[in-house]
């Protein structure tokens, strides 16, 4: 009986401990639990209470992004990051606003030095008396507008930007659009911006584009807003048709950071996998050579959309067309990493077989096997050493 009861008091202790409550803090308390480690999170769980200072005021998916605060401002402790809304305020359509008093409850993440709960759940306590208008304004005047606002701060209003693509659009698999406007040699971009089912943007085509303004790294954004057609360019898009080399080298005559206005039917073979088939995104990473005999790995097919099909059918050595605008992906060398200066493919590319593969696929007994020497694959087949394209190597 006894043991019966240690047992028993050993399980309501266990019981205890992982029903424990939150732990209640102020934002100033959540920042300073932050672990110091970039991408840790901590075990506890915490209830959070202060004041929104920064938002882009949009829900998407019953979810908001936010900064919060102990005293109402524009002070940035703590991010509520695609938080969880309660289901009354999702359904009347009522984001959170500067100004809003809440609780956000979750578990504290250092997100690159930055506190943050991530897929947190809201409870608000007070609500603000806000006026927000609605500002109509050409893309040179949201450009102008944006540029006095802080690195990742949002405006206040709301702007109704109009302008044309400058090139194409990207749709990822939730159906938002990202492209570029320009103001003459300048950039604004609307990211993730919702638009009408089925919607098809392209180059040279009027836009409306609804959000606030957001200053991300000194680009202006507006960031998961929505965009309407106005009117269709009339323009026949031209697609560049391209081997490996001629798209690195059209990429590196850009600027650091830029990308193509046209698309390009870039043509080559798969020399290797950058990143897996992601179910959930529907998309792979690959680089692509012209000649699997000299791999450069100085170009790469980025995230682009295939089916569960076609991925297993991308392999080392395929041929393949991919279609998509290109960038010049940089990132300056750190004290631990090297700089990164890339041609590639905008995400969400398409891709078609060419018909062609480098693999020699033998269908007898005998055995093989591939090794990589000098970075390059060889495959000993019977005492004899070939390389990718099948050719005996002496």
């Amino acid at each position: 009986m006894k043991k019966f009861f240690t047992f028993a008091a050993m399980l309501i202790a266990a019981v205890s401990i992982n029903a424990q409550e939150p732990i209640p803090v102020t934002c100033a308390e959540a920042a300073a639990a932050m672990p110091a480690q970039s991408g840790d999170e901590t075990a506890d769980v915490y209830i959070v209470t202060g004041y929104i200072t920064n938002t882009n005021g949009t829900i998407s998916k019953g979810q908001q992004t936010f900064y919060m605060d102990d005293v109402k401002g524009s002070q940035k402790t703590l991010q509520g990051y695609w938080c969880n809304l309660p289901t009354e305020e999702v359904e009347a359509n009522h984001p959170l606003n500067v100004g809003d008093k809440i609780t956000l409850t979750g578990k504290i993440l250092n997100y690159n030095n930055t506190p943050e709960i991530k897929n947190g759940d809201v409870v608000i306590l007070e609500r603000a008396t806000v006026k927000i208008d609605t500002i109509e304004v050409s893309v040179c005047e949201a450009l102008e507008e944006g540029s006095s606002l802080n690195d990742k701060d949002y405006s206040d209003d709301v702007f109704r930007v109009f302008g044309r693509l400058k090139g194409t659009d990207a749709v990822n698999n939730n159906g938002q659009h990202t492209f570029e406007m320009a103001c003459g040699d300048e950039i604004f971009k609307p990211y993730n911006c919702n638009g009408a089912e089925g919607l098809e943007l392209g180059k040279g085509d009027s836009v409306k584009v609804t959000g606030k303004l957001y200053n991300y790294g000194g680009v202006i954004e507006i960031s998961n807003g929505t965009v309407e057609l106005i009117e269709k360019s009339g323009q026949e898009e031209v697609i560049i048709e391209a081997t490996v080399s001629e798209a690195v080298a059209a990429v590196m005559a850009l600027e650091k950071g830029a990308k193509t206005d046209d698309r390009y039917a870039v043509t080559g073979f798969v020399d290797s996998i950058a990143t897996p088939y992601d179910e959930g995104y529907g998309n792979i990473s690959f680089f692509m050579t012209d000649n699997m005999d000299a791999p450069t790995y100085d170009f790469e097919a980025y995230r682009v959309s295939v089916t569960p099909q076609q991925a297993e059918k991308i392999v080392l050595g395929v041929k393949v067309t991919v279609t998509a605008a290109l960038q010049r992906y940089y990132k300056a060398a750190t004290e631990t990493l090297d700089e990164i200066d890339l041609a590639e493919t905008v995400a969400g590319g398409s891709l078609k077989f060419a018909g062609e593969s480098a693999v020699i696929n033998v269908n007898n007994d005998a055995k093989s096997l591939k090794t990589i020497e000098n970075g390059q694959i060889i495959i000993l087949r019977d005492g004899v050493r070939y390389n990718m394209l099948g050719t005996e190597i002496r």
